[in-house]
């Protein structure tokens, strides 16, 4: 199997932290780590370094080259333009395929936490499985542990069986569902066959393209073009006329019941994408303070605190 693993947001939501010139996964938020090498580093517990590929855009590859120089050379994609997650995924796919046309391709994104390691392992290992025995795309949902209207859902079907107690699970596929109401959300939470999407798939790259090509043949014909030219830099510069559109809703949306199979995962999932994602992420309980950097804090409760600057004091009362 290889990784992709993409690394090219600019982190809005995290501003102002995150700025576009040192975007959050480059960032030393959690234990004074980038979550980009944070995830690399769990990646290795189960895969070599030459695995692992980085998809990033061309102003941050100075910086990404330096942080992780246990990958290739060849191992980093560089958009030379920032076009949204469909193209991101879908030069990815392309040019690790084109060099592994056997290989199962999985996707994933930087700026996640994974609290139980071994377990997202041991899922990527069934979901190679799966791709090599039954061709399908197997997709990741982990458990929705509130009703949240800010991520898209996976509704899966019948249980197939248990792949490792209850903390890896295998369902049929029904279908996506991309940023409920919180009504709905909470409806879904009731209903027991939905979980979050976390973006997390794996299948065949060929596979992967001629979904694309059936649904968006004008994307797939670009990219086909850059492949055909060895992605050379000048082939490169056709992929900032792609379309702007996600992943999600220029892949993963097509999907069928017949596609793919869901992998439910307890892994210990979190997207700290925005402040308040990364707060639910670290905190012991709802009720607790997370609190980083030069800070006093007297009678607080369900409070983020976090100071970046060692020369001043935050100092709070009874938030």
């Amino acid at each position: 199997m290889k990784i992709l693993l993409f690394a090219g947001g600019t982190g809005k939501r995290f501003w102002p932290v995150s700025r576009k010139k040192t975007p959050k996964q480059f960032l030393p938020i959690v234990n004074d780590t980038p979550l980009l090498k944070l995830r690399v580093d769990i990646i290795k517990q189960g895969f070599h370094p030459s695995d692992i590929f980085i998809s990033t855009g061309v102003q941050y590859e100075s910086e990404v080259r330096k942080m992780l120089p246990e990958l290739p050379e060849e191992n980093f994609i560089l958009e030379p333009e920032m076009r949204d997650t469909g193209p991101a995924v879908a030069l990815a796919v392309a040019y690790v395929s084109s060099k592994f046309p056997e290989e199962v391709l999985s996707v994933q994104w930087s700026d996640h936490l994974i609290k139980n390691p071994n377990v997202f392992i041991k899922s990527l290992n069934e979901a190679e499985k799966i791709a090599l025995e039954e061709n399908k795309i197997t997709l990741i949902t982990v458990p929705a542990r509130f009703p949240s209207p800010h991520r898209g859902y996976i509704n899966f079907g019948k249980k197939v069986r248990n792949v490792l107690n209850e903390e890896i699970i295998l369902y049929n596929f029904v279908k996506f569902v991309e940023k409920p109401t919180k009504e709905v959300a909470v409806k879904y939470l009731e209903d027991g066959h939905y979980g979050w999407n976390p973006g997390y798939w794996n299948f065949k790259g060929y596979r992967y393209l001629e979904i694309l090509e059936k649904n968006h043949p004008e994307t797939y014909a670009i990219i086909n073009r850059i492949k055909e030219n060895n992605f050379t830099k000048e082939a490169l510069e056709e992929f900032r006329t792609l379309e702007k559109i996600s992943a999600d809703y220029q892949f993963a949306e097509t999907l069928s019941s017949e596609d793919a199979k869901v992998l439910m995962v307890d892994m210990g999932w979190s997207d700290v994408g925005e402040w308040i994602a990364f707060k639910e992420a670290l905190e012991d309980s709802q009720l607790s303070n997370v609190i980083r950097g030069h800070s006093f804090d007297m009678g607080s409760s369900d409070t983020l605190i976090y100071n970046t600057q060692d020369n001043k004091l935050v100092a709070t009362i009874g938030l």
